[in-house]
């Protein structure tokens, strides 16, 4: 008996899972490998109190910056063509939120050091909230640069993309603090899992509205994303 024919909404669902599946399951690997390598580098180098520390530091930022933008790239190859371009702009915003997330996490610990009565609840959340939505803001727009030149994407559609890197982050960033426990490697890795999960859980969907929802390729009469 003939199969059913393929409708263009069968094709759009199953590309629009597929790429979801891999953009989520990258983002964990890439978490978890980049805090992997912070974790190796924090415990095999004794920190002093000078330059050399704070190069360490800027070093953790840039390897984190690469890694997850190699990782991220490796999903979106076919769609952007310069991976160079990609590189540059995505590691320099995780850079950049590398800095503001020592800057503000050393706040936050200081803050629960010294004080002798507890910090409220609600300050810590907001905090935390504060740092992942600029953290995604800062990423979301580096990688919005990268669609708008090599994907002619719409400006409503880099919106989207900037709000769900925003909350993305914000959600991630919090979950993540909350699990930091002992700084231990185990730790660390569940914090690149759960950060990976919420931010590729997140951003999947409006990666769908961005890469899928426009089609690319027709085949067979039907047009469907390239992979």
């Amino acid at each position: 008996m003939q199969g059913m024919r393929p409708t263009p909404r069968n094709f759009r669902r199953r590309y629009a899972l597929m790429l979801w599946e891999r953009w989520v399951v990258v983002n964990v690997v890439a978490e978890i490998l980049s805090f992997t390598i912070i974790s190796i580098i924090i415990h095999s180098i004794k920190f002093a109190e000078d330059e050399n520390s704070n190069n360490i530091l800027i070093l953790m930022g840039l390897i984190r910056g690469v890694v997850l933008g190699v990782a991220r790239y490796w999903v979106l190859r076919r769609y952007l063509s310069n991976f160079i371009f990609w590189l540059v702009v995505t590691t320099i915003a995780e850079f950049l939120e590398w800095i503001l997330l020592l800057m503000v996490s050393t706040v936050i610990v200081l803050e629960l050091a010294l004080n002798t009565e507890m910090i409220g609840t609600l300050s810590i959340f907001l905090k935390l909230l504060w740092l992942g939505a600029s953290m995604g803001i800062l990423m979301g727009f580096a990688q919005g640069l990268a669609m708008i030149k090599y994907l002619q994407a719409s400006i409503k559609q880099i919106a989207w993309w900037i709000n769900a890197n925003a909350f993305a982050s914000a959600i991630g960033v919090w979950l993540g603090f909350m699990s930091l426990g002992t700084g231990t490697f185990f730790n660390l890795v569940m914090i690149g899992v759960i950060m990976g999960i919420t931010y590729g859980g997140i951003t999947g969907f409006v990666l769908i509205y961005v890469l899928i929802l426009p089609y690319h390729v027709s085949t067979d009469g039907i047009k469907v994303p390239r992979f």
